[in-house]
């Protein structure tokens, strides 16, 4: 595991609490826990606990002006303050965000996905792109509730979408 990606080193307690707060967005939060001990990916609901907003790959190097992981799971994290996960073979990121839906408006780039909508979770301790599974966090989830301010993520996509439009022209 990169420890690099990790905000601070986590006991297992804390990281239980973690498992059970993201778990919870099921009605069978075993379902999540099993899959994660199996080291697979667990398919959490939308819209309870949390939701995300899915954000494309070129917004992301975009706004952290680099493409190596290291570099921008440090400009996510800085940008965002909260967890988000990286799925490579979809060139896809997943700010995770509050239940509510965001008014920070349309983007080409970024997709809010909230009630009726799951997204696959991979295990917490996967930080780092080499870990093997399509998905990792890219900024680890550090406490039960951690999620992005939706204020910095309505930054982000803003910033990111005008540097992309101006790299368009």
């Amino acid at each position: 595991m990169n420890s690099l990606h990790l905000a601070h080193h986590l006991t297992e307690p804390e990281r239980e609490a973690i498992r059970d707060w993201l778990a919870s967005s099921l009605n069978r939060p075993q379902a999540a826990k099993e899959q994660w001990e199996k080291g697979g990916i667990a398919s959490l609901a939308l819209g309870r606990r949390f939701s995300a907003v899915r954000l494309t790959e070129p917004l992301v190097y975009a706004t952290a002006e680099s493409r190596m992981s290291v570099h921008v799971s440090r400009a996510l994290a800085s940008a965002l303050h909260g967890p988000v996960l990286h799925a490579p073979s979809t060139r896809r990121f997943y700010a995770f965000t509050p239940p509510v839906a965001p008014d920070w408006g349309w983007s080409p780039h970024a997709e809010y996905l909230g009630r009726d909508n799951y997204l696959g979770v991979p295990p917490i301790e996967l930080t780092d792109p080499e870990d093997g599974l399509d998905g990792y966090w890219a900024v680890p989830v550090t406490r039960p509730g951690d999620v992005c301010d939706p204020d910095r993520l309505a930054d982000l996509i803003s910033a990111g979408s005008l540097e992309l439009k101006g790299a368009a022209s």
